[in-house]
């Protein structure tokens, strides 16, 4: 059987260009028996949390407002505020691996 493996990415969470297609991303990763886990570090106030953000699009030529979140690609994501909690919360993450491991 093939070794699962878990990736941690840790970022902003907000995508740019350079990114390419984060879609790709996933799929090969899910190819290569890859688990993404994707945490990304907020901004402690309020007004610049990723939480809040909103993406503007125009399907079919008409202007369509959604939340930034319900259109983020990485299934298995973690919103971290407080960057002291960074340690707790990836030990978390690896505990819960784990247990899926166990569970394969």
């Amino acid at each position: 059987a093939d070794q699962m493996q878990l990736a941690i990415i840790v970022s902003d969470g907000r995508r740019s260009p350079s990114w390419g297609d984060p879609q790709q991303w996933i799929r090969r990763a899910a190819q290569e028996h890859i688990l993404l886990c994707f945490v990304i570090v907020d901004a402690a106030a309020a007004k610049d949390s990723i939480l809040d953000l909103q993406s503007v699009s125009y399907p079919n030529g008409k202007l369509t407002i959604s939340r930034w979140m319900d259109t983020f690609p990485f299934p298995y994501y973690i919103v971290l505020r407080e960057l002291q909690s960074l340690p707790q919360v990836l030990s978390d993450a690896l505990r819960q691996w784990f247990e899926l491991l166990k569970e394969r």
